[in-house]
């Protein structure tokens, strides 16, 4: 029998509260199967994924109503969140020492990003922003040239951040943790 551990979540937080509860109760260094704490980390990120997809959509339908186009016009939405999905466990396998932050269609990387500059510039599409110190993916490209500082960014798009707990077994998947939304 196969469980979708997230299908009665209404919410990014509450699923956010069940997966932290699953951890606890399913991770392998408190005595839980690594089979099924993978399989739980999939359903995660693929429910992160999808709440990216609805907070698109519900951008482009707000952009709609004020008589404007929103980046989801010009692309695939189902797309683009399989896209961050798999971006988000590419830059989470690189180091536990690393903050992959998701702004939107967006995904910043903070902390110790020096010691891993060839390992983040080896994954595709990522990109350096010299003013505010951190490494970036654009799912979707902006054309607004305007600077914004990354308080501004996560204020317009909200965020998450998640960070991968070390292992023991680097064979292991990256645990995605989550750490926290901004504004």
């Amino acid at each position: 029998m196969k469980t979708n551990y997230f299908e009665n979540c209404a919410s990014l937080d509450e699923a956010r509260s069940l997966y932290r509860q699953l951890a606890k109760a399913n991770h392998p260094d408190f005595g839980g199967d690594t089979a099924t704490m993978q399989e739980i980390n999939r359903q995660w990120a693929e429910y992160q994924a999808t709440g990216a997809k609805a907070n698109a959509r519900s951008r482009q339908q707000a952009a709609h109503e004020a008589g404007k186009k929103a980046a989801a016009d010009y692309h695939d939405i189902d797309e683009l969140g399989e896209i961050l999905a798999s971006k988000l466990r590419e830059l989470l396998a690189i180091s536990p020492d690393l903050v992959v932050e998701v702004c939107g269609l967006w995904i910043w990387v903070t902390g110790e990003t020096k010691a891993h500059h060839a390992e983040i510039k080896a994954v595709e599409g990522m990109r350096y922003a010299f003013e505010k110190k951190a490494w970036y993916f654009a799912a979707v490209p902006s054309y607004n040239r305007k600077k914004r500082s990354m308080e501004e960014i996560r204020n317009m798009h909200g965020s998450t951040h998640y960070s991968r707990q070390p292992s023991q077994d680097e064979d292991r998947q990256p645990q995605p943790q989550p750490l926290g939304t901004g504004a």
